[in-house]
């Protein structure tokens, strides 16, 4: 169920350049239904993207990335905040920050590994030069990206942590 949510949630958006939920969605995932869903749900996610999109480098990033994603915010889990505040500029932050990093980490991939209808090659020719060329020219999305999850976060993770938690009391308890 949650890795349709995930396609679902990009795929709504898709013609919103750099506007996604699928951060939020597996941030939430991860913090309140842990590693025996969020994993799976991330790995079929991404698999239903290469159904849709064919496959290119940017699977590298995606496994790297979501994954990295959902292990940040399982491990959020285990931290217990006192006051809400806290937690929300915690998260936001964690938010923030994976978002930038996964900027730098498409850059880096899509500038070091090529991909061919013969499979995955690497160029490591001029690498520091072709991956600022690169990081440059998506500033403007990474950026758009990051915005858009610092205002996600601080308004719908909290409330879909708790609505997810409800949920999950129901499942296993009832």
């Amino acid at each position: 169920m949650y890795a349709a949510l995930l396609v679902g949630g990009k795929e709504a958006l898709a013609a919103l350049p750099n506007i996604e939920v699928v951060t939020l969605l597996v941030a939430v995932c991860a913090y309140v239904w842990g590693p025996a869903v969020v994993f799976p749900a991330v790995n079929v996610f991404i698999a239903v993207d290469m159904a849709i999109w064919g496959v290119n480098t940017w699977i590298i990033s995606y496994f790297i990335h979501w994954n990295t994603v959902a292990l940040g915010f399982w491990l959020l889990s285990k931290i217990r905040f006192r006051h809400r505040a806290a937690q929300v500029v915690v998260v936001d932050c964690a938010a923030v920050t994976l978002t930038a990093l996964f900027g730098v980490l498409t850059s880096f991939v899509d500038v070091l590994v090529g991909y061919t209808g013969e499979g995955f090659f690497v160029d490591a020719e001029n690498l520091f030069a072709r991956f600022a060329a690169m990081y440059a020219a998506g500033v403007s999305f990474f950026v758009t990206q990051m915005v858009c999850n610092a205002v996600l976060f601080a308004v719908a993770f909290l409330p879909l942590v708790k609505l997810n938690g409800k949920a999950r009391l129901r499942l296993t308890d009832g």
